[in-house]
Parts: C-alpha cells; sequence; structure tokens
C-alpha cells in the first residue's frame, strides 16, 4: 500500500472542518487510530478499495457513530461471508454461526437492498423461502442473460412494464450493498459474491459449504417434492449459472479455492459441527 494513500486519507478527515471539530470532541485519539488502522490493511489493497473503505469510514462520522467508529479502527468486530452450493445446508450454516457470533445474517436483504437502491419493487424477493432462494434470485434478475445489454426486472413489478437496468448498474450497486453492509461489521453475508467483493477487506473471513452433488440432489428432491432426475438437472443449471452469475458480477471463479479460507463438506459435517469449527477459527484469524 503506498503511503501516500495514508497521508491522503488522513488529510480527507482533517480537512474537513467540520469533522475535524466533531473529533477533536468526541475522538481525540481518531488520526492515532486511523493511522495503526490503515497499517493494518492488507499490501495488496487496490487503490479503489482502500479510497472506498475510507468513505464509508467518513459517513459513520458524519452519522456520529462514535462508538461503532472506535470499534472499527481498534479491530474489534469482524465479518464473515458464506458462499454454499446449491442444497449443501450452507444457509442453515449460517443460521449456527450466527448463533455462536452473534452477529446478523443478511442473504435476501443484500438483493432487496440492491433492488431498491434501484428504484425496483421488492415484495416478490421477500416472498422467497430460504431453499428456494438461490433459484428465484436467478431467475427473477436473469442473470444467465448476460449477453444482453439490459437485464429484464418486470417479473419484480408483477405487471408488463419492464424496468430495465444495465449490467453495470447493477453491478456497481451490487457491490455498494456488499461494501456497506460489511462496514457495518458483525455480520455474516451469505453470498451474492461478497466472498469475492470482501476479498481485501480487514477482518474478514471466507467459508464456502459444498457437497457431492448426490447428496445434493437428495435434498433438493426432498425440500422441492421433485424427483430426483429433475433435481439433478436443476442443480446442474443453477451450480452453471451461479458460476456465470460470481464471474460477471465478480471477475471470480468460485470454483477456486484462493476465495476461501475454509470449506466444508455438509454430506460429512453437519452444519452444528462446521459452525462450531468456523466458529473457533474466525476468532483466531479476526484477532490476528
Amino acid at each position: 500500500m503506498k503511503s501516500n494513500w495514508r497521508e491522503e486519507a488522513i488529510d480527507i478527515f482533517i480537512e474537513d472542518e467540520e469533522i475535524a471539530s466533531t473529533l477533536k470532541k468526541q475522538l481525540p485519539e481518531f488520526e492515532e487510530k486511523l493511522a495503526g488502522f490503515i497499517k493494518k490493511l492488507p499490501d495488496r489493497l487496490s487503490e479503489k478499495k482502500f479510497f472506498e473503505i475510507i468513505e464509508l469510514l467518513r459517513g459513520k462520522l458524519i452519522s456520529e457513530d462514535f462508538s461503532k467508529i472506535k470499534d472499527i479502527l481498534e479491530g474489534n468486530m469482524g465479518v464473515i461471508t458464506v458462499t454454499f452450493d446449491y442444497g449443501s445446508k450452507g444457509f442453515e450454516f449460517a443460521q449456527e454461526l450466527a448463533k455462536l457470533t452473534g452477529y446478523d445474517v443478511l442473504y435476501k436483504e443484500i438483493l432487496i437492498q440492491t433492488a431498491k437502491r434501484l428504484n425496483l419493487p421488492t415484495d416478490k424477493l421477500e416472498e422467497f423461502d430460504d431453499f428456494n432462494y438461490i433459484a428465484a434470485k436467478l431467475s427473477l434478475t436473469d442473470f444467465i442473460q448476460f449477453n444482453r445489454k439490459f437485464l429484464d426486472f418486470s417479473i419484480l413489478r408483477g405487471d408488463e412494464d419492464e424496468k430495465e437496468i444495465s449490467f453495470e448498474e447493477f453491478k456497481e450497486m451490487l457491490i455498494k450493498v456488499v461494501m456497506n453492509m460489511a462496514f457495518s461489521n458483525n455480520v455474516i453475508l451469505v453470498g451474492h459474491g461478497a466472498c469475492a467483493i470482501l476479498a481485501e477487506y480487514p477482518n474478514t473471513v471466507h467459508f464456502k459449504i459444498e457437497a457431492p452433488i448426490d447428496y445434493r440432489t437428495k435434498q433438493c428432491a426432498e425440500k422441492l417434492n421433485i424427483h430426483v432426475e429433475e433435481a439433478m438437472e436443476r442443480i446442474k443449471q443453477l451450480d452453471e449459472r451461479e458460476r456465470k452469475f460470481y464471474k460477471d458480477a465478480t471477475g471470480a471463479d468460485i470454483t477456486e479455492i484462493d476465495l476461501f479460507h475454509m470449506k466444508f463438506n455438509s454430506a460429512k459435517v453437519s452444519p452444528q459441527t462446521a459452525a462450531k469449527v468456523a466458529h473457533e477459527f474466525a476468532k483466531k484469524v479476526i484477532e490476528d
């Protein structure tokens, strides 16, 4: 990380007279703590991501959330991302992990918040249950047709009117929403490319839940009350569509191990056991 970035970041706060005056009264040690926080950021952090983090911190200062700012600067809080294969009990893992960490789980909320910021209705998104959500998300947003210039969100409206949103607009807003949610800290962000978007984010641990396709097929068939053959075909299609979504939205290959600190095979490890292991591991990584 370039030293002039650190200097520019400190100047952003000092040169704003209103913020500087507030800091002097509420957080006189802010400059020292900010320097320490910046020093802990990974060296590979890009300039764009670095200043996005600084801008998010500035927003917290403007909202005068001083206790949260102090926790963030002192590294007392963390972020966990959970990515999972369809039918692998990944959301159950996230829920179990939330019980142990006390963190909030954000899953559907990520896409709902993205839609709201794009002035799209969200009632259809809120209707889907946990198991159906991946399929519903991909169908609703027409992610499979990335060769089109626009994504068709008309199904969200429940009528014939088409609300055209360019993919670049959608991607940019999704990234902003994930970054903002991460900056709240003490959250578990599930899916939606969060592991790739937050690859360089401090105090963050990335988990993935996988399972053999036969196991996932059985889960899918039982949950949706469909034949095994239909479940198998659904899983294959959704796996490919999710892989394409991650690639187009974040540039990441969801099958690569480099995105994650740890993976679990849910055919061999229950969500409860995996969550216990993940909890202890996450504490160590975040503390370090």
